[in-house]
């Protein structure tokens, strides 16, 4: 009988060191979880062109992961509208949205200005972009819309961000358009000097639509070889801390906001490209490629990359071009009037 009874009180001490244990290993879990949210909220992202597709979706990603989230949008307006009516922002508040016109060098540096020095960037996603097929377009201070936003803009205000805050994580939002040897139907990108790029004219051989297709896969091209240039410059500088730079290709999305220039026939066709290329396996929609942008760019510790479908490959023989590299980085300072990384 008091072999029973010590069997018994063995069990019994078991199953509360069980008890015991359990409950301090929940108490570690959410001790660990509440920790990265804390730490999370403590590291800020940037979104441009936040307002709708891939930048909205990726900001959204982000908040879920609990990080602090500055939505950079040309226009506040619209911007909280297209918030308003996305139910997944009503639980969020870690956000603040605010204005930025990359095809505006003013208001680029308004913007970065307006960021306390105290603010812990942790990372830029460079996403917003647009096209047209009309009339050539300028920016603000005389370039040809597409390449000074896409490009221009982009690189100023990630210059401008880099001389007062130490990033972590630099992502470029690239796409396949970018290699010349693109079989799709969009014109390929050609790489001209740099005043051609900014500046060009009417080519009577060719048509408004196939040049301005032209204009926005050279766009990408160009932020391909900045980027790998960048990244090649940060690690010559040996600085103190380690910036990762990455471009991911998110995958064709024909009907986001991309195309809000395009007249009625323009976005038909496109819907209908969509609707295509879904059907075998070459279409993606924002919401799961702004989840692919925010896990890979949490989990890479590789720098100077391009990404496709969640893993690095080698882009296109002409991104990789050190003599258009570096003609573009000084024909890019000259265009903006100061230099990159001279601090």
């Amino acid at each position: 009988m008091k072999k029973l009874t010590a069997k018994f009180d063995n069990s019994t001490d078991d199953l509360n060191f069980q008890l015991q244990f359990g409950i301090l290993e929940n108490i570690s879990h959410s001790l660990k979880v509440e920790f990265t949210v804390i730490k999370n909220k403590m590291k800020t992202n940037f979104v441009t062109g936040a307002n709708s597709g891939l930048g909205l979706w990726t900001s959204k990603c982000l908040l879920d992961l609990n990080y602090t989230v500055i939505m950079a949008c040309r226009n506040i307006e619209k911007a909280q509208k297209s918030i308003d009516s996305f139910l997944k922002f009503k639980i969020k508040k870690n956000y603040v949205v605010k204005i930025l016109d990359l095809g505006n060098f003013d208001s680029i540096r308004s913007f970065v200005k307006g960021i306390s020095k105290h603010e812990n960037i942790w990372r830029l996603n460079c996403n917003a972009g647009l096209s047209y097929t009309e009339t050539f377009r300028n920016t603000k201070n005389g370039m040809e819309k597409i390449f000074g936003t896409n490009y221009i803009g982009h690189l100023l205000l990630k210059n401008l961000l880099l001389e007062r805050f130490k990033l972590k994580r630099i992502v470029f939002i690239a796409s396949s358009l970018h290699d010349p040897k693109n079989k799709s139907p969009f014109a390929p990108a050609v790489f001209r000097e740099i005043n051609e790029l900014a500046y060009p004219k009417e080519n009577p051989d060719s048509t408004l639509k196939k040049q301005c297709e032209e204009f926005y896969a050279t766009s990408k091209l160009c932020m391909l070889l900045f980027a790998y240039k960048l990244n090649r410059r940060l690690k010559h500088k040996n600085l103190s801390y380690k910036t990762f730079i990455n471009a991911i290709n998110s995958g064709l999305m024909l009907t986001t906001n991309l195309g809000r220039t395009h007249k009625f026939g323009e976005n038909l066709y496109r819907s209908l490209l969509d609707f295509i290329f879904k059907i075998i396996g070459f279409s993606n929609n924002p919401k799961s490629s702004g989840r692919s942008v925010v896990k890979l760019t949490n989990a890479v510790t590789t720098s100077g990359k391009y990404y496709e479908k969640g893993r690095p490959v080698p882009s296109p023989i002409d991104s990789y071009d050190r003599v258009k590299a570096i003609r573009l980085w000084e024909g890019s300072e000259a265009i903006i009037g100061s230099k990159f990384l001279s601090k």
